[in-house]
C-alpha cells in the first residue's frame, strides 16, 4: 500500500510539473536578430526545451526521459521549489535534481530553426555533458525523438540501458479503442520491465485521446513504432469526424526508478499553448 501511495504521488508531481501551463516549465526564449537562445533550468531540461520547440516552432519532437534510480541524483520537491510544494498541500516527493541546459541556433526569414536535426543534436550533446544520463537522436523525416540510452543505477554507476520504447511488443488482433490498444502495449512493457507503466492520456482539457475503435495488431514490433501507428490511426480517424479533435502527433515519456518505479507515456500536440 505504501508503494502504491508513492506511485500516485510520483504521477501527481509529474502531471503537475509537466502539465501546468507555467512559464517556469518552459525554456526561456531570447532572440537577437536571427539568433535564438533557449535556456532551461528544471527537473528535466531536455523535456522543457523539447516542449518549447514544439510550441513555439511546431517541431515534432518527442522526448523520452531516463529512469533515474540513484538517490544522489534526487532532491525533495519541497526543498527544490517550496512555493510549488506549498501550493499543492505541502507535498514531499523525490524528484530529479535541477539541471541547466542552453542551446543556440539561427533562424531563417520564417523564424524557424535553419537546421532542426543539428539543433536537436546540440541539445542531446548538452544534456550528455551536463547530466548523468545519455541521449541519442532518432530522425525520421520531419519527426524527431530524443531517446535515453544511459543512466545511473541505484548504486550510482553509469550503465547503458535498453530504452523503454525500443522493447518489442505483441498486441493480438482485435477491434478495440485506440486507448485500449495502447494499454495492451503498456501491459507488455510492464511484464518485460517490472515497472508500473501508464499510457497514454493527454493531459489537456477536451476530448480524450484514442476513443475511436479500430482493428489493429502488432507482432513483435518496437513499442515506439506501435505508438507511432496508433497516433497516426487516431489522426486519420479524427480527420473524418464531424467534430474537431485535438491533434496529437508526438509523445513524452517520464520515468522514476526511486521508491515504486514507474514510467508514464503521454501523447502531445504541437502549438498546444503549454509554453505561451
Amino acid at each position: 500500500m505504501r508503494g502504491f501511495v508513492f506511485l500516485l504521488a510520483g504521477l501527481l508531481v509529474t502531471s503537475l510539473i509537466g502539465g501546468a501551463q507555467n512559464p517556469k516549465d518552459c525554456a526561456s526564449v531570447k532572440e537577437n536578430g536571427d539568433e535564438v537562445t533557449l535556456r532551461a533550468e528544471s527537473w528535466d531540461p531536455v523535456l522543457t526545451i523539447g516542449r518549447t520547440l514544439a510550441d513555439h516552432y511546431g517541431i515534432n519532437v518527442s522526448v523520452e526521459a531516463p529512469k533515474w534510480a540513484f538517490p544522489g541524483d534526487t532532491e525533495d520537491v519541497a526543498v527544490a521549489d517550496p512555493a510549488f510544494s506549498e501550493q499543492h498541500d505541502n507535498i514531499h516527493y523525490d524528484i530529479m535534481k535541477r539541471h541547466a541546459i542552453e542551446v543556440r541556433f539561427s533562424t531563417s526569414g520564417n523564424r524557424h530553426p535553419d537546421d532542426v536535426a543539428r539543433l536537436l543534436r546540440q541539445l542531446a550533446d548538452a544534456a550528455n555533458r551536463e547530466m548523468p544520463y545519455g541521449y541519442r537522436l532518432d530522425v525520421n523525416g520531419g519527426d524527431y525523438a530524443l531517446v535515453p540510452t544511459r543512466t545511473r543505477n541505484s548504486t550510482g554507476d553509469l550503465e547503458d540501458v535498453l530504452p523503454l520504447l525500443d522493447r518489442k511488443v505483441t498486441i493480438p488482433l482485435g477491434t478495440r479503442s485506440i486507448a485500449e490498444h495502447s494499454n495492451l502495449m503498456a501491459d507488455e512493457l510492464r511484464k518485460q520491465t517490472g515497472l508500473h507503466i501508464g499510457c497514454c492520456q493527454a493531459l489537456v482539457a477536451g476530448v480524450p485521446w484514442g476513443m475511436a475503435e479500430v482493428r489493429f495488431e502488432a507482432d513483435n514490433k518496437p513499442a515506439r513504432e506501435v505508438l507511432k501507428w496508433l497516433i497516426l490511426i487516431e489522426q486519420q480517424v479524427n480527420s473524418q469526424a464531424s467534430s474537431r479533435h485535438p491533434n496529437y502527433d508526438h509523445w513524452v515519456v517520464s520515468c522514476d526508478g526511486t521508491g515504486t518505479p514507474w514510467c508514464f507515456i503521454e501523447v502531445e500536440g504541437k502549438f498546444s499553448s503549454r509554453c505561451p
